[in-house]
């Protein structure tokens, strides 16, 4: 009997000791991701998300919409699409440790429900950064990835004439 008491009292043990730890790796997750989020951020490039067609042209998923602006824009026979797009290349974006972000750059084609400032938080097991832009609207963006000192967004942009189209915001963090 004393050796079912003593192995239950093990197993009891074990399962608390287990169980804190998860508690413990969760908030630690929570922490690092936001860590990683907080701070300055430069645009490196604006990919597509998926393979496409342009017309017969095949554009395979991770082509730079930067480097193919004019090829869409000449394909749409709508030149404005040129400085729409290629107008991002320089954004900066800055995630502050408080939740308020800034965007410093061209915002109406990529995020234009965020716009140039607002606030910011990680939702859904923090895999998704959730701007608020000054009226309080919603703009969430699944992270792609994210690394110490890169991080990728997800953004479904309208492109006129072409519909909605899923690209992948690429960021490298500044120094």
């Amino acid at each position: 009997m004393k050796k079912i008491y003593f192995i239950l009292m093990v197993v009891v043990i074990t399962f608390l000791f287990t169980s804190c730890k998860k508690d413990d790796d969760a908030s630690e997750t929570v922490r690092y991701k936001k860590d990683w989020v907080t701070g300055k951020w430069k645009q490196t490039d604006l990919v597509m998300s998926v393979d496409a067609k342009l017309g017969s042209t095949k554009i395979p998923a991770g082509t730079s919409m930067i480097a193919i602006a004019p090829l869409l824009a000449q394909a749409r026979k709508n030149p404005a699409l040129i400085p729409a797009i290629t107008c991002t290349k320089d954004n900066q974006y800055e995630f502050n440790a408080q939740g308020a972000f800034s965007i410093s750059g061209c915002t109406d084609f990529i995020l234009p429900k965020a716009g140039n400032k607002g606030t910011w938080g990680l939702q859904i097991y923090d895999a998704v950064i959730e701007l608020l832009n000054d009226k309080s609207e919603k703009d969430p963006h699944w992270i792609n990835s994210i690394t110490p000192t890169k991080m990728e967004l997800a953004l479904t942009v309208i492109i006129p004439g072409v519909g909605a189209v899923p690209l992948g915001l690429q960021l490298e963090k500044l120094p």
